[in-house]
């Protein structure tokens, strides 16, 4: 719970839970057949109980080890008795905890990146769209939703985006990190930078499926999920900036979500190196992060956090709850504590990084 001292408070990542009797009227009728368990492939789903979008990888919803964290030693703590997830939970939560808005992503969208029938992607992504227009932000303006774009297919992609900006009034689209065949630099999405670009909307590269990183032999979502977030994160951000994305789309606003920061300090130092024995980039890599065209979600207080804020300061970093995938109610409550507490980030960059970049860069 906040307090009258607390910083206005903006969630820069938190999720939705997808219900999928509430998303099917939103979808087009081969899809809603599937969604709902009907017809031939849709009555597989069903009894094979795979999601609409298949699972995101081998490893999530597997672990059954128990887990030595606090929040797995004692009872799930969610911010309503309602559909953890839902609109009205995410509404209970808004009101419980003080925070001000929430930017929120998909959870079974996150492997988007993965499907291959392109005129399936497109449907799903228009009807997930949609849904989420009506059910999250029409329900409460404090909620924004980000939409999804079929990046297998980039002229449609970029109409996708352009109609979920202009007619759905979405803030901009998420880019998966991994499943997709080409690096996010590559010159095959120009067109969606293109359209983000001139519409002045943003774009996020959100961590999810641990498929096809260099990780496939791990078999533990623990020692997965340590890489799996930021490792993409990293590519994408080198990428970006390598293939010259960031100089040929100069007003671009891009998030790298749910991989913390200290992989930017990876970055910073292995950019720097490169640039001593191979080559530089078109400017220092800090000038990037500095310009505010880029967000760094984190959980909190990353222990990097203070470093990197020296370093280029305090302008891309944000706090992400991450409700209610990896934390509860009482957990995210107590990552904002932990921040107005901590010590190593000055009054100023603590209202900062709890709302003032992500209500700046979101522009909200």
């Amino acid at each position: 719970m906040t307090t009258d001292s607390t910083p206005t408070i903006v969630d820069s990542d938190g999720h939705i839970i997808e219900s999928i009797e509430e998303m099917a009227e939103f979808l087009d009728p081969p899809i809603r057949d599937t969604a709902l368990g009907t017809g031939g492939i849709g009555t597989i789903i069903e009894l094979s109980k795979t999601s609409l979008f298949g699972t995101l990888d081998g490893l999530h919803f597997t672990n059954v080890v128990p887990s030595d964290n606090a929040t797995a030693r004692r009872e799930r703590i969610n911010a309503s008795g309602h559909r953890m997830g839902s609109a009205q939970d995410w509404q209970a939560l808004l009101d419980k905890s003080g925070m001000a808005e929430t930017v929120v992503y998909t959870t079974e969208g996150l492997q988007v990146g993965k499907l291959r029938n392109r005129d399936y992607v497109v449907g799903l992504c228009r009807g997930y769209n949609d849904y989420v227009a009506d059910c999250y932000q029409r329900y409460d303006s404090r909620i924004h939703p980000i939409a999804l774009i079929p990046m297998q297919d980039p002229v449609r992609a970029a109409l996708e985006l352009r109609r979920a900006v202009k007619e759905l009034g979405l803030l901009g689209a998420m880019l998966p990190s991994t499943g997709l065949d080409l690096h996010l630099g590559h010159e095959y999405y120009w067109p969606v930078y293109q359209e983000a670009s001139d519409l002045g909307c943003i774009l996020a590269v959100h961590g999810g499926s641990n498929v096809g990183i260099g990780i496939d032999s791990f078999t533990s979502l623990t020692t997965s999920g340590i890489v799996h977030h930021p490792v993409p994160l990293l590519y994408a951000f080198v990428s970006f900036i390598y293939d010259g994305v960031f100089e040929r789309f100069p007003d671009m606003r891009v998030a790298f979500l749910e991989g913390g920061c200290a992989w930017v300090a990876l970055a910073l130092d292995r950019i720097q190196r490169a640039a001593e024995f191979s080559g530089a980039p078109p400017r220092p890599a800090e000038e990037y992060l500095a310009g505010g065209n880029i967000l760094i979600g984190c959980e909190g207080v990353d222990p990097t956090l203070p470093y990197l804020a020296g370093r280029v300061g305090i302008e891309p970093f944000a706090y992400s709850s991450d409700y209610p995938h990896e934390v509860d109610f009482k957990s995210a409550m107590d990552e904002i504590e932990e921040t107005v507490n901590d010590d190593g980030l000055s009054d100023d960059q603590k209202a900062a990084v709890l709302g003032g970049n992500a209500k700046r860069f979101y522009r909200l």
